[in-house]
């Protein structure tokens, strides 16, 4: 049953290309490429582990706090870790956003180009009929704008399917975005905390065991 379906999706494939031309080849090439830019985004932001929790230790999140929490505690100035946490927020966005300028490329270049086919084919068809020399039949007229029509449905397609892909890999970066805005001003809000600092209930307890003695 699937091989039977795989046939038929391959003689479909044939078929659109064979009446296309050379723009549906390019379109299918867009097409693959759309695939490919999602691929790449989810992986890319995949290993950021954008959701992770902060208070785990690992993701981006949590590294960018961290950091921040160090420079803070070497005593560096607050405005210049708040610029450096912009500048390493910016670079993790950069990372997520990887392949969003090819699917936006894509969302306007598709279309055109199935335009672009659509007129060739229709040029086409026209000098077809009227080297003919015979009188031209509304069947073959028909026939000839159907195929012409092939690359504009087949370039908005594509385009609507990239268009959606770029919309929830942007949802996915711009709740991304906010987790490390948060981990970024609880860092810089928090008074940091030398390592193995002695509380002051810590102290009590020492001057009691100390007199106990």
């Amino acid at each position: 049953m699937s091989s039977a379906l795989m046939d038929q999706l391959g003689a479909a494939a044939a078929l659109l290309l064979d009446r296309g031309g050379w723009t549906m080849a390019a379109l299918f090439a867009l097409s693959v490429a759309a695939l490919m830019a999602a691929i790449v985004s989810v992986l890319r932001l995949a290993a950021l582990r954008p959701f992770q929790d902060p208070a785990s230790g690992h993701g981006a999140a949590a590294s960018l706090a961290a950091h921040l929490r160090r420079r803070l505690l070497r005593g560096d100035d607050r405005a210049l870790v708040a610029e450096e946490a912009a500048l390493l927020a910016r670079g993790y966005l950069r990372q997520a956003r990887t392949g969003f300028r090819l699917l936006e490329l894509i969302v306007t270049t598709a279309p055109l180009l199935g335009l672009l086919g659509t007129v060739l084919g229709m040029i086409d068809a026209f000098q077809a009929m009227q080297s003919s020399g015979e009188a031209v039949k509304p069947a073959d007229l028909a026939g000839g704008i159907w195929e012409a029509l092939i690359t504009t449905a087949a370039g908005m397609v594509i385009a609507l399917l990239a268009l959606a892909l770029h919309a929830l890999l942007d949802a996915l970066v711009d709740r991304f975005r906010f987790r490390l805005e948060v981990a970024a001003t609880e860092a810089l809000e928090t008074e940091p905390e030398p390592p193995h600092a002695v509380t002051e209930p810590a102290k009590a307890e020492a001057a009691r065991q100390a007199a106990a003695q």
